[in-house]
C-alpha cells in the first residue's frame, strides 16, 4: 500500500478515486489488476508537478505509486519492467531525501527488498540474496531507533521476504533463522497489525514465512517446529481465503499440502491423507508444485558444503575459521549473509572459501556451487560496506573474485541453470572494471578482466542478447596487446 509518510493527503478526485481502486486492489490480492489505475495516478501526479520543482507532495506519490506498480507489474509477469518502475521509485525517494522533506531511509529499503524480490522472479537470485540482505540491515536500524516500534511490522514483512530468497538461493540456515524471527514477530504485533489497513498484507508475508520455517524445520527432522509453522500458515492462510482472490486460495492450498506432507513424515496417514485430498480437490496444479518444490529438498547449508569439501578435498586449514561462519557476529542476527562476520573480516573469509571452490568442482558440484555463493556474497558485502582491504587491497582480492564469479558462473551454465549464470557473469563484468587501473602494469589482471567480458559476453549471446554481447566483447578486445 501507498504510505504518505505524512506528506500528503489524498485528493478527493480522478487522482484520490484512482489510488483508492488500485489500494483496494492490492489488498484484495488482485495486485495484477491494479496496474492501469497506478499508472492513471503516476500520469496526474506528474501533471500536478510539472513546472512546479518544489510540489514534494506530487513527487511523492510519484515515487510511492511507482513503487506499488512494480509490485503489480511483478504479479503480471512483467519483471523488466518492474525494474524500471523501481528505478524511478528509487529516484524519486532520493529527490526528497535530499531536499530535506522526508526521511527516506525505509522508502528506499523498501524499494531495495521489492527489488530483490524482482530478481528473484528472473532468476537472478545472486543479486537478490544481496538487495534483500541490504533491505533487513537497513530496517533492522530502524527499529533500533527512535521509531522503532512504527517500522517492526515492516521489519517482519522484509524478513519473511528475506527467507524465502535464501531458502531458493542461499543458505537454509539462514533462511530458517529468518523466518522464525518474522513469524515471531507478526505473533507479538497481532493486535497492532489487526488494526492496520494493510493487515492483510501482513497476514500473506506471514504465510510467506510459516512456509518457510515449516520446510526448512522438516528437512533438518524437527518435525515438532515444522508441524508448529504449518498450523500458524493454515490457520492464517484459511482466514485469506475468505476473500476472492485466487492467489490467496492458492496459499491455502499450499499450506494443507505442506501440513499434509509432513503429517506424512511422522505416520499420522488419515490426517495426512486428509489434507492432501483436499489440496488436490482444490487446485491440483497448485498442490503438485508444492509436492514437487517439497521433493526436490533444499540447497546445501554452508556447513553441510564444508563438511563436504573437507571429505573430499582432505582436511584445510581454514575449517574451523569458515565453520565459525554460521554462528553470528558479535552484536549481529545470523538471518543474512552480512550477519556472518564483519565487514572487514569478509573479505578474508571470502578469499578462503574461494579456494575451495575450484579443485572442489571437480569432484562435488553441490557443495562447490554452496561454497562459491557464500564467498561472493562475502566480498560483494565487504565491497559495498567500504571495507579498508576491498578499497585499499583491489588488487590482492578483487582477482580472486573475479575468478571464482567465472568458475561458478560457468558451472550454472553447464547446468542448465541460464539465469544464475547470467547473474553471476554480470558482477564477473563488474569485479573486471575494478581491474582495470591495474591492467597496464600487469599482464595477468589484463587477461583476467578480458575473461570476464568474454564470459559475460558468451552468456549474453547464448540468452540471445546481442547488442549487450557486442559491448561485452569489444570491452574485451580493447584489452588486448595493440589496442
Amino acid at each position: 500500500m501507498v504510505d504518505s509518510g505524512g506528506l500528503w493527503t489524498p485528493p478527493e478526485d480522478e487522482l484520490g478515486e484512482a489510488l483508492q481502486t488500485a489500494q483496494v486492489l492490492i489488498e484484495e490480492g488482485r495486485a495484477d489488476e491494479a496496474g492501469p489505475y497506478q499508472q492513471r495516478v503516476i500520469e496526474l501526479a506528474r501533471e500536478r508537478a510539472e513546472g512546479h520543482p518544489n510540489h514534494y507532495e506530487a513527487k511523492h506519490l510519484m515515487a510511492a505509486t511507482q513503487y506499488e506498480l512494480a509490485g503489480s507489474l511483478n504479479a503480471s509477469g512483467r519483471h523488466e519492467e518492474a525494474l524500471a518502475a523501481l528505478h524511478e521509485a528509487q529516484l524519486g525517494y532520493t529527490e526528497l531525501g535530499d531536499a530535506g522533506v522526508l526521511d527516506v531511509t525505509s522508502f528506499l529499503a523498501d524499494v531495495r527488498a521489492r527489488r530483490a524480490m524482482t530478481q528473484a522472479h528472473r532468476g537472478r537470485g545472486a543479486t537478490a540474496v544481496l538487495e534483500m540482505d541490504g533491505a533487513v540491515i537497513a530496517y533492522g536500524q530502524l527499529v533500533g531507533g527512535a521509531d522503532g516500534l512504527k517500522h517492526q511490522p515492516d521489519f517482519a514483512r522484509v524478513l519473511a521476504m528475506n527467507s524465502l530468497i535464501l531458502r531458493r538461493y542461499g543458505d537454509p540456515a539462514l533462511a530458517v533463522a529468518s523466518a522464525d524471527a518474522a513469524t515471531q514477530l507478526f505473533l507479538q504485533l497481532a493486535d497492532q497489525i489487526n488494526e492496520s489497513p494493510q493487515s492483510l498484507s501482513y497476514a500473506r508475508y506471514l504465510c510467506t514465512a510459516t512456509a518457510v520455517s515449516a520446510d526448512v524445520h522438516a528437512a533438518e527432522g524437527r518435525l515438532d517446529l515444522a508441524l508448529e509453522a504449518d498450523e500458524i500458515g493454515l490457520t492464517t492462510a484459511d482466514t485469506l481465503a475468505d476473500s476472492d482472490s485466487a492467489t490467496d486460495m492458492r496459499t491455502l492450498v499450499a499450506a494443507l499440502t505442506r501440513k499434509g506432507k509432513h503429517l506424512g513424515i511422522i505416520g499420522r496417514l488419515m490426517e495426512s491423507e486428509s489434507c492432501l485430498r483436499t489440496a488436490y480437490e482444490t487446485d491440483a496444479d497448485t498442490a503438485a508444485r508444492v509436492v514437487e518444490e517439497l521433493d526436490r529438498g533444499l540447497p546445501l547449508t554452508l556447513v553441510a558444503a564444508l563438511e563436504n569439501a573437507e571429505i573430499k578435498l582432505g582436511p584445510f586449514e581454514q575449517y574451523h575459521r569458515l565453520w565459525a561462519l554460521s554462528e553470528p557476529a558479535p552484536g549481529m542476527t545470523l538471518a543474512t549473509v552480512s550477519g556472518r562476520t564483519d565487514p572487514e573480516s569478509a573479505a578474508i573469509r571470502a578469499a578462503e572459501l574461494a579456494e575451495l571452490v575450484s579443485p572442489l568442482l571437480l569432484q562435488d558440484v553441490n557443495s562447490a556451487l554452496t561454497l562459491g555463493l557464500e564467498a561472493h556474497y562475502l566480498f560483494a558485502i565487504s565491497s559495498e560496506r567500504e571495507s579498508l582491504r576491498m578499497r585499499y587491497e583491489t588488487a590482492k582480492y578483487a582477482p580472486i573474485w573475479a575468478r571464482l564469479l567465472l568458475d561458478i558462473s560457468a558451472a550454472y551454465f553447464q547446468a542448465g541453470r541460464t539465469e544464475m549464470a547470467l547473474d553471476l557473469g554480470g558482477w564477473c563484468a563488474e569485479v573486471a572494471t575494478a581491474l582495470i587501473p591495474f591492467s597496464d602494469d600487469d599482464a595477468s589482471m589484463k587477461d583476467l578482466a578480458g575473461a570476464c567480458y568474454r564470459h559475460h559476453g558468451d552468456l549474453l549471446a547464448a540468452a540471445g542478447d546481442l547488442t549487450a554481447s557486442y559491448h561485452a566483447h569489444e570491452a574485451a578486445q580493447q584489452l588486448q596487446p595493440g589496442r
